[in-house]
C-alpha cells in the first residue's frame, strides 16, 4: 500500500475490499463506533480549504475514536488569509508535530505537497472537482452492504457530472469490479465530460437511464464550481432530472438510492430521500467507519 492516499486508483481491488472489511469491524450493532486507543502518540490535522460538514467531521470523529490528537483548521482564521501559501501552512503544522494531514483544497496541490513534505502522510479529503477517494470507498462499502457485491449491478449516476469529484473517484473505484452497466445521466451542459465516457454510457433521458437500475446515485448542482453564472430554469431542470418516487419506479423494486451530500432537494425529492430505498444516512455513518479504517492503515504504514 502507498504511503499516501491521493486517489482511489492508488488502491488495488484487494486493498479496497480489505479496507471495507476492516471498516466493518469499527461498526457496532447499536449504530455506534468502537473506540480504540490505537494511536495515542499520533496527531492529525484536518486542513480544509473548502466548506465541509460530513468529510471534516467524520475524519475528526474517526481520529478521536482511534486515540489520535486532532488539530482543526479554519482557513478563515489562518495565515492563508494573510497571504501564506498552503505549502508553508502545512510545513508549519509538520514542524509542530503533525503526523498526518487530511487535505481538502480547490486546486490540485496535494501531490506537490507530498514531494514538498515527504515525511508527512497525506490523505486526500477532496481535490477540487477531480477526486475524493474516501467518498468512493464509502459508496462502494454501502453498495456491498446492501447488495452483497458490485458484480452484475446496473448503476446510474445522475446530476451535475462535470463538477463532481465523487463521480470521478467512484468510476475509478468500480473499474475494479465486474458490474453489468454504468449509465451517466444529466443536463447536457453539466455532462460534457461524460458524453462519450471511456467506461459506461451517457443517456440524457432520466426515465430511460433508470430502467432496471440496481443503484441510483444522485448529485447536487455544484454552483460554486461554475466559472460563469448558471443560466438554468430550476423548474425545468427538476422536471427532467430530479429523482422522484414516480421516476424511481423505472428502477428495480429493490434499487437503492445514494447521495454524497449535501442534499438540496433539487436533484432528489424529499420523499425519495426519506424512502426505504434511500441508503443516504447509511453512507453518512459509513463515513466514520471507512475513515477509521483509512487512518489506521496509513498511520501504520
Amino acid at each position: 500500500m502507498n504511503k499516501n492516499l491521493l486517489s482511489i486508483s492508488d488502491l488495488s481491488k484487494k486493498e479496497i475490499l480489505d479496507l471495507i472489511e476492516f471498516a466493518k469491524n469499527f461498526k457496532q450493532d447499536d449504530s455506534s463506533f468502537r473506540k480504540e486507543n490505537l494511536f495515542p502518540d499520533k496527531t492529525i490535522a484536518n486542513v480544509f480549504c473548502e466548506p465541509s460538514t460530513r468529510t471534516k467531521s467524520s475524519f475528526e470523529i474517526a481520529a478521536k475514536n482511534l486515540g489520535c490528537s486532532v488539530v482543526g483548521f479554519d482557513i478563515s482564521n489562518s495565515s492563508v488569509e494573510k497571504g501564506e501559501s498552503i505549502f508553508e501552512t502545512v510545513d508549519a503544522l509538520s514542524l509542530m508535530g503533525v503526523d498526518l494531514c487530511v487535505l481538502r483544497h480547490p486546486e490540485s496541490v496535494i501531490r506537490d505537497l507530498t514531494e514538498y513534505l515527504p515525511e508527512m502522510v497525506f490523505i486526500n479529503g477532496g481535490e477540487g472537482s477531480i477526486s475524493h477517494p474516501t467518498q468512493a470507498l464509502i459508496d462502494l462499502m454501502t453498495i456491498i452492504e446492501h447488495k452483497g457485491s458490485i458484480d452484475d449491478l446496473n448503476i446510474v449516476i445522475v446530476g451535475d457530472l462535470d463538477h463532481s469529484r465523487v463521480t470521478s473517484s467512484f468510476v475509478e473505484g468500480i473499474s475494479n469490479f465486474s458490474f453489468n452497466s454504468l449509465t451517466f445521466c444529466g443536463h447536457p451542459s453539466m455532462s460534457t465530460k461524460y458524453a462519450n465516457p471511456a467506461l459506461g454510457r451517457y443517456e440524457p433521458d432520466l426515465d430511460t437511464a433508470l430502467h432496471d437500475a440496481d443503484v441510483v446515485m444522485t448529485l447536487r448542482i455544484q454552483y460554486e464550481r461554475f466559472e460563469e453564472t448558471l443560466d438554468l430554469d430550476l423548474d425545468e431542470y427538476k422536471q427532467a432530472y430530479q429523482l422522484t418516487s414516480e421516476k424511481l419506479e423505472q428502477a428495480k423494486g429493490d434499487a437503492i438510492v445514494m447521495h454524497p451530500g449535501p442534499v438540496n432537494y433539487v436533484e432528489i425529492s424529499e420523499s425519495v430521500y426519506q424512502s426505504v430505498q434511500s441508503v443516504i444516512r447509511n453512507q453518512i455513518a459509513n463515513g466514520v467507519a471507512i475513515r477509521m479504517a483509512v487512518l489506521s492503515r496509513f498511520l501504520s504504514s
